[in-house]
């Protein structure tokens, strides 16, 4: 396991060009090659999200990152991805940790994802939980699922 200690957490006007350029390799090849989705990677939530994530040794790419955003007065987690090379080592739910110590220090008491069902036993293992049924969302089966983080 790789430990890593921080991660940054950055509005897109903070981020550099190369960041930017990183995380949206890691989003396209997960999303895109792997998974072959075929809507649009990034969207106008990216223009308003955290970008939350690690870069490789080099900054050549991102091993993990995911964004925030609130999206009718809810906190959503989405787009979360862990560079294949870089899978197995708990960079995953390092990050989401990090994610829910950073939301905890805001006061924001839950967030929500939309959960692909083949790694819905990712988020069980961290606390989260379903609501409702099984949709569809870019030809993916996917849940909602909501963390409590302030009890």
């Amino acid at each position: 396991m790789i430990k890593i200690n921080s991660f940054d957490f950055k509005k897109i006007d903070e981020m550099t060009g190369r960041e930017v350029y990183c995380i949206e390799r890691l989003r396209n090849t997960t999303f895109v090659a792997e998974q072959k989705i075929t809507l649009p990677d990034l969207d106008d939530e990216d223009l308003i999200a955290t970008q939350v994530y690690v870069l490789n040794q080099k900054q050549t790419t991102a091993l993990a990152t995911c964004r925030l955003f609130q999206e009718d007065g809810k906190w959503m987690l989405g787009r979360v991805a862990v560079a294949k090379e870089a899978r197995g080592m708990h960079l995953g739910s390092q990050m989401l940790e990090a994610v829910h110590q950073f939301l905890q220090a805001d006061h924001v008491a839950e967030l929500y994802c939309h959960a692909q069902m083949r790694v819905k036993p990712f988020y069980d293992k961290l606390g989260y939980q379903v609501i409702g049924e099984p949709f569809d969302e870019g030809g993916v089966e996917h849940v909602m699922m909501k963390k409590i983080i302030i009890q």
